[in-house]
């Protein structure tokens, strides 16, 4: 107790010490909760399921989706494979009859979903519940919202219209899955409510994600080659070269190896994202630790006296560093449970940057629980292991003689400070780039119009609706132009992939009105004919450059067969979807009277408020669908959702750029002072020697200048390579450009120079008497 007495009071007389040691390491260890958290989440995705070695996602071209009658045909002539079960997803709106809708994520499976996947069912029989075709699960959640305390089995729900009964309660689906969360799973052949029966009997919609449970002991990766053999004899999508890869992704290897663009309707991340993340949250722990050793480092000449003492009545080292330990806990366990109380208040903040659901109060487990003692233990180790070797082991006679604080200085500092000038520089410089990457994939011209521009997916309106819905929308003050189309530069259009002359050909169609040209600002430049039939095209440039088109008639064959047709106009490239990839062929049509459209596009006016609009439009929708989901996007809000990723690294990068800077400066400033403090005497002399308080300025900031120097030599190619390698991923990128480097170096010069230089210019104002007194 007199020991734990005497740390108190030397921290309450040492008040920038204790604030920056404590706010510093919490600020830290908040950061390292949340990230580590967050990982740990990542990284156990999908542990759950009981099968997860022997369930397998099959891809192509690292592309996921197949047709439906692929599945069967796989389980047919494997022998490895137990069961498979496709899967869809979508948002849709689903209520009781007569009573309102409301939006829900569907998920669409075989009835061997349970079987396959460990989702714990409260009511039902895995075997059996999804059986039926109009069987439906729902979570434990949604029964509540839509049923209260009502036991829903055996009622019925009514998806776009048609009915379906409920056959089981499942519990919530958890997010650290490859599969999106979901409110019900429904029997796999309702899926025809959105297509017509045909689809579940062919092969060639690319559009269904297929998992398969092999048999145990057996390696079903290992006939892919086999397998892609026999689909080149079957199917024309690998018969005809458009597709010359196959591959079954273990479950857990999926999560982190899905390429951006070619997995649909999976909950998907990156492992290189989980990497950086992990990086971070190192290297915020072992900033922390640098800084709070260093303080402490630094104090030691301070305290130099009261373990003298100690030692010189006998004090063994064990007894020595035993003590310097315990502080080390106490701070720690202080600094740690304020991290905590951080964690939970910055919880919902985090959420929403890195798009998930961190429950920490369900994370504490008594395993978790566990596991943050010992990571307490271990930080406290760490930082107290090192200032308790140096403080126990100086020589009392070096503290009567004072060579004892300036051994400790020139000895451990240096090293320490120049490490967060470089980390702090390093960072900046990666954040800058980052956030420069985000602002260009935002605002890259696409090619076309994009504000005030709301694209609505049409799941409820009819051919015959589309006059009076059209009428009713214009109507609306506001809107300007409303459009009727299947397919937009933001969602993409239906790809047709065909061969003509042993050359493959790959284009995006999108079947439009007259209004989409105005709305997204296309110009058509005529080809010089006037088309003779009903269906003529209108080609991209680069689309037209490659396609071989008769020169006199301007026709083409848009499928690889005998078939020409009419090329009316070309229009100028634009990318559509994002910048991941690049569609490099387009062609437009007329939407036919008879084909549904799946886009509903409504231009608004410039200057009105758009988002009141856009309710208004909202309300109509689900009057004249009669609830059915209004699902709906701004164009450039869309386009920031395509970049999610990005941007969420962004606002890390920002956020711990801010944190390692804001550690950096108290650090600086902290260290600072105590080594002007050492260095009193001398200053005193040199003012006695006619030294002006500009050169004294001057000598005290040159050892920072050379040290942020040295930092900034060192950071620039570890910068350069990191992002250099994290721009990889991109085809569309800024330049590293040097002007960065040099902003980044200058700002942690300035940022330097501010925290030093009040103290310098203070101790050059002192007066050289009161510094000698006593001498």
């Amino acid at each position: 107790m007199p020991n734990l007495k005497t740390y108190l009071k030397f921290l309450s007389r040492n008040k920038l010490y204790t604030f920056v040691s404590i706010v510093g390491f919490s600020i830290s260890l908040m950061f390292v909760i949340i990230l580590g958290l967050y990982v740990k989440q990542e990284l156990s995705t999908d542990d759950f399921q009981e099968n997860k070695d022997r369930i397998f996602l099959m891809t192509h071209d690292k592309q996921a989706p197949f047709g439906n009658t692929i599945a069967q045909y796989v389980r047919d002539n494997a022998p490895e494979v137990e069961s498979f079960a496709r899967i869809h997803s979508r948002s849709l709106a689903i209520g009781q009859k007569g009573n309102d809708k409301v939006e829900a994520q569907a998920l669409f499976a075989d009835s061997t979903f349970f079987r396959i996947f460990s989702f714990p069912l409260i009511e039902g029989d895995p075997e059996r519940v999804l059986e039926a075709r109009k069987s439906v699960v729902i979570t434990r959640t949604f029964a509540a919202k839509i049923f209260g305390s009502e036991n829903p089995v055996g009622k019925s729900l009514f998806i776009s219209d048609e009915e379906h009964t409920i056959t089981g309660i499942m519990e919530d689906m958890p997010v650290n899955s490859i599969l999106l969360k979901a409110d019900f799973v429904a029997n796999y052949n309702s899926i025809t409510i959105f297509w017509d029966d045909q689809i579940l009997e062919t092969p060639n919609n690319f559009g269904f994600n297929m998992f398969f449970l092999t048999r145990p002991g057996t390696d079903l990766p290992s006939k892919a080659p086999m397998l892609l053999k026999l689909f080149k004899e079957e199917f024309w999508y690998f018969r005809d070269g458009y597709s010359d890869d196959l591959e079954f992704m273990p479950l857990k290897e999926a999560y982190f190896k899905a390429e951006r663009s070619g997995f649909n309707d999976l909950h998907l991340n990156s492992r290189s994202t989980i990497t950086i993340y992990m990086a971070i949250a190192i290297l915020v722990l072992v900033i922390a630790l640098l800084n709070y050793i260093n303080l402490t480092v630094a104090q030691a000449g301070f305290r130099g006296k009261e373990s003298a003492i100690k030692k010189l009545l006998g004090s063994s080292k064990a007894n020595l560093v035993s003590q310097l330990l315990a502080e080390s806990l106490l701070i720690t366990t202080i600094t740690f449970l304020a991290g905590l109380l951080l964690a939970f208040l910055a919880e919902p903040f985090f959420n929403n940057v890195l798009n998930t659901t961190l429950d920490l109060a369900h994370q504490f487990t008594p395993s978790m629980i566990a596991a943050s003692i010992l990571f307490l233990l271990i930080v406290s180790f760490l930082a107290g292991i090192i200032p308790a070797l140096i403080i126990s082991n100086f020589n009392p006679l070096e503290v009567v003689k004072g060579t004892f604080s300036r051994k400790v200085k020139s000895s451990y500092s240096k090293g320490l400070i120049i490490f967060q000038y470089t980390v702090a520089t390093a960072l900046l410089i990666c954040a800058i780039f980052i956030q420069q990457q985000s602002v260009f994939l935002i605002n890259y011209d696409m090619g076309y119009n994009r504000e005030g521009i709301l694209e609505i997916s049409n799941t409820g309106l009819g051919v015959k609706q589309i006059d009076g819905f059209k009428s009713k929308l214009l109507g609306i003050p506001g809107v300007e132009l409303v459009s009727f189309s299947s397919g937009t530069p933001l969602n993409g259009g239906e790809n047709y992939s065909y061969t003509d002359n042993e050359q493959h050909y790959s284009f995006q169609e999108f079947r439009i009105d007259s209004a989409f040209l105005q709305i997204y600002g296309i110009t058509i430049e005529p080809t010089g004919i006037t088309p003779s039939k009903n269906i003529f095209y209108w080609l991209n440039r680069s689309g037209y450059k490659a396609v071989e088109v008769d020169s006199v008639t301007q026709t083409f064959r848009p499928w690889g067969n005998e078939n020409q047709v009419e090329i009316a106009g070309i229009f100028s490239d634009f990318k559509i979807r994002n910048l991941y990839r690049d569609y490099s062929q387009l062609r437009i049509r007329w939407r036919l009277w008879n084909e549904e459209p799946q886009h509903i596009i409504v231009k608004m006016t410039p200057g009105t408020d758009y988002y009141a609009t856009a309710k208004r439009v909202e309300k109509e929708y689900i009057q004249y669908t009669e609830g059915e989901l209004f699902n709906a996007r701004f164009v450039d809000e869309g386009i920031q959702q395509n970049y999610e990723s990005v941007l969420k690294m962004s606002s890390i990068m920002s956020a711990f750029t801010l944190l390692t800077i804001i550690i950096m400066v108290m650090g600086v400033f902290a260290m600072s002072l105590y080594l002007i403090r050492q260095k009193e005497k001398e200053i005193a002399l040199r003012k006695i020697n006619g030294a002006t308080e500009e050169e004294v300025m001057l000598l005290l900031n040159r050892d920072s200048l050379k040290r942020v120097a040295i930092a900034f030599v060192i950071a620039c190619p570890v910068a350069y390579y990191v992002m250099t390698k994290w721009f990889e991923d991109f085809s569309y990128k800024i330049e590293l450009s040097w002007w960065v480097f040099v902003v980044a170096g200058l700002a942690v010069l300035l940022l330097t120079l501010v925290s030093v230089s009040y103290m310098t210019w203070k101790a050059a104002r002192a007066n050289p008497v009161e510094s000698l007194k006593g001498e």
